[in-house]
């Protein structure tokens, strides 16, 4: 089957390049400035292994005026930091992906948390939120 490990190097590049392609997100964020880290816990023991080992994993956004100006993957967090940084476990971040748990919901109910940034901020670009999740469900997930 083809498709990329979630999470992976690989996906948060292709993701990034989707984001770029997609003139709904564009148009949604035209306004937002700010990195996001996306940060994802409690990894299953298969993709442990293929992390070294790590429970957790990262990647950074550039995000600027509605373009993903780059992509940095991060095996070790200890070295991640970003203008905003947003966590979840990988079950919820897979739910997310899929379209089965809304980002603004998840939010809400504190299944992903703001470790860092404005959540007042985020509010304001819940469709630019909702077209990223529409982006993500683009880029194939391998299982």
């Amino acid at each position: 089957m083809s498709g990329y490990v979630f999470p992976s190097e690989e996906w948060a590049r292709e993701f990034c390049g989707k984001l770029n392609e997609n003139p709904k997100y564009r148009d949604s964020a035209k306004k937002w400035e700010g990195s996001i880290l996306f940060v994802v816990t409690d990894l299953p023991d298969e993709l442990k292994k293929l992390h070294g080992g790590r429970d957790s994993v990262g990647f950074l956004l550039d995000l600027w005026h509605g373009e993903c100006r780059g992509m940095k993957w991060f095996s070790n967090l200890d070295e991640a930091d970003g203008d905003y940084i947003l966590e979840a476990t990988y079950e919820d971040w897979v739910q997310i992906v899929n379209g089965k748990l809304d980002p603004i919901q998840a939010l809400i109910t504190k299944k992903m948390k703001i470790k860092k940034g404005s959540i007042a901020t985020i509010m304001r670009f819940t469709l630019a939120a909702i077209n990223m999740v529409k982006t993500a469900q683009q880029v194939p997930i391998h299982k």
